[in-house]
């Protein structure tokens, strides 16, 4: 039985950390033996009671304290591939490789990297000097999107044959029952996501102020802007109509009590909660984004808005709130597309 290793900073409510949680599991069905390793335990919104999935805890936190006790790992282990995603891990990863040799090495990029440079932190930013030197270590290089795959090719000058195009997966959730009879004249939305600048939610903040007043938002997430939103909807008297959930650990129970999801991102990787939305029946309204164009058929499932476009996302949300889906229709599409098997034999092939 061949062993596979799945490498996250955390199981956190990240979305690269919510596509490797499920990848194992895709993996642990398909008769591998799967580990997944993480830095932090104490950040946790995914179970660890998931059969035939060894977890192991490093309890280093950060990366930079996690060399040795990974090398330690692996060549225990000695598993025959090894996926790690985002920039510090795969950087981490690929150092650990000089000391062990792991016959499949496959990393994941999770965002536009050229986009990304706007909103990454100085850590995001060493981190990501390291990747023009250690991504090739890796047999693969897993791209959600075939403008991801160029963008990563030409930033750290990568041979083609390096990048595969991948998209994330979804699961298919638990039964969520829409009540299609209910008539509100309160018109419900949802944005969810980290409280990062590069979500674009004071932009989100800004339509709310151009929308009716019959209409309330939900936000749920956390992250470093969660005082500075909560101040803006004060100071702009939108407290009535804007309620901050903060973390929400059943995302589809609370896509599926609302009209729309509104993403107002200026970057995206694949998002994730698209995925999510659409896998429930609720469409969903984003501003043009990496992934926003694979997921989301406009005038089916939902609408693309040009970057900045405040009025257009207005209009579309207006538009998207006031007319009747096929709600079954938009499940069935998404599962179909994205589902867990499908992706996961994607995957597979790579360890071919």
């Amino acid at each position: 039985m061949k062993k596979v290793f799945f490498i996250v900073g955390s199981l956190g409510a990240g979305g690269s950390e919510r596509v490797y949680w499920l990848m194992s599991q895709y993996f642990a069905q398909e008769n591998y033996e799967v580990s997944v390793v993480f830095l932090d335990g104490n950040d946790r919104c995914f179970s660890l009671d998931v059969p035939g999935i060894n977890f192991i805890d490093l309890k280093t936190v950060k990366a930079s304290k996690s060399l040795f006790k990974l090398i330690g790992v692996l060549r225990k282990a000695k598993p025959f591939a090894v996926f790690s995603t985002t920039d510090h891990i795969n950087v981490l990863t690929a150092i650990a490789t000089f000391f062990v040799r792991v016959p499949r090495l496959i990393a994941r990029v999770s965002n536009n990297p050229s986009q990304m440079a706007n909103f990454n932190s100085a850590k995001a930013r060493f981190y990501n000097r390291f990747n023009h030197l250690l991504l090739r270590r890796f047999d693969k290089i897993i791209c959600q999107t075939q403008q991801m795959r160029a963008v990563t090719a030409a930033l750290y000058n990568l041979p083609d044959e390096k990048l595969t195009v991948i998209p994330n997966p979804v699961s298919i959730p638990d039964h969520h029952p829409r009540d299609q009879n209910k008539i509100m004249a309160t018109q419900h939305i949802v944005a969810v996501g980290r409280l990062s600048a590069e979500k674009g939610l004071f932009r989100l903040l800004d339509v709310m102020r151009l929308l009716p007043s019959n209409y309330r938002l939900n936000i749920a997430g956390e992250g470093p802007l969660m005082v500075p939103l909560i101040q803006y909807v004060s100071e702009h008297e939108l407290t009535t109509r804007v309620t901050f959930l903060r973390k929400v650990l059943n995302v589809p129970d609370l896509l599926v009590q609302h009209k729309l999801l509104v993403m107002t991102s200026f970057t995206e990787g694949f998002p994730n909660v698209i995925l999510e939305a659409l896998a429930v029946g609720t469409p969903v309204v984003a501003f043009e984004v990496n992934g926003a164009d694979v997921a989301i058929k406009p005038g089916f499932n939902g609408y693309i808005v040009k970057q900045d476009d405040i009025e257009g996302l207005r209009d579309c949300i207006i538009q998207a709130c006031n007319r009747s889906w096929d709600h079954e229709a938009i499940k069935a599409d998404v599962l179909d597309r994205f589902s867990l098997q499908h992706v996961g034999q994607m995957f597979e092939q790579l360890l071919n």
